[in-house]
């Protein structure tokens, strides 16, 4: 993303304002260093910069939650001259290598904003970087322990419900579900997951409110259904694939 501003003036930006483009960043869990560079334009005359550096923001993950997003944890130099991680000098790529002032195991995105000045103008570019994905963890399951056959032709319900947290923040939950081993040691709707949502709809999904981390389903027990333990095996899955520990949960359904 590129935008222009200014020092307050309302001038219109200039000709000679540098162009920022191709934001870079990367975090290196071995030695839990983050590298940042930016690509600077400039107009045919103007030599240098006044100055350039970046700007660390948190984005997302628990931290963000608790600290807020605006919180600005580290203002960090660039430069075209081969040091401080930079890797060639002149090439119109500014850079810096620093030690991640987050503390280690810190997961969620950060947001860098890239600015440089040149007479009391800006230029700016933003780039976002993942750092290290934890595991969503299901804290806990509800379901009945005990479950009676219904008279023929009609359905019991049951809420079945999982609380989940990801510490990259719920948004990087991307599924919960949940299998059903019968006690004929085959599985409930021909194998597939049984998908719960934490989407508020009470009636339909039998979840109170949506985005609270707590995901739902009402699950029918018709009358003709066996006897005995239903084993249920509850999973949740992070948009980068990340699996949560296995959570079981056992009903048994009596005549």
């Amino acid at each position: 993303m590129l935008w222009y501003g200014c020092d307050g003036t309302g001038v219109e930006p200039s000709d000679e304002l540098p162009v920022l483009s191709s934001p870079q960043t990367s975090y290196d869990d071995r030695d839990h260093s983050i590298y940042v560079a930016v690509t600077v334009t400039l107009s045919e005359d103007v030599t240098a910069l006044d100055s350039i550096w970046t700007e660390m923001y948190l984005a997302s993950g628990d931290l963000a939650d608790s600290l807020g997003t605006n919180s600005l944890w580290k203002k960090v130099a660039l430069n075209d001259s081969a040091v401080s991680g930079d890797i060639l000098p002149q090439d119109g790529i500014y850079a810096c290598k620093f030690d991640s002032p987050l503390p280690e195991g810190t997961g969620g995105s950060v947001r860098f904003e890239f600015y440089a000045l040149i007479a009391g103008d800006t230029s700016s570019a933003s780039d976002t970087l993942w750092l290290v994905n934890l595991r969503p963890v299901i804290l806990s399951v509800s379901a009945a322990d005990t479950l009676s056959l219904p008279s023929a032709g009609s359905h019991t319900l049951d809420a079945v419900r999982a609380t989940v947290t990801d510490p990259d923040g719920l948004v990087d939950i991307k599924s919960v579900d949940f299998t059903s081993l019968k006690p004929d040691s085959t599985l409930a709707n021909n194998g597939q997951p049984l998908a719960l949502a934490d989407n508020g709809d009470p009636v339909g999904w039998g979840d109170e409110s949506a985005g609270d981390g707590i995901y739902s389903r009402i699950t029918p027990l018709p009358s003709d259904a066996l006897t005995g333990d239903y084993i249920y095996k509850f999973v949740a899955k992070d948009f980068s694939g990340a699996v949560s520990d296995t959570v079981y949960h056992t009903v048994v359904v009596v005549q």
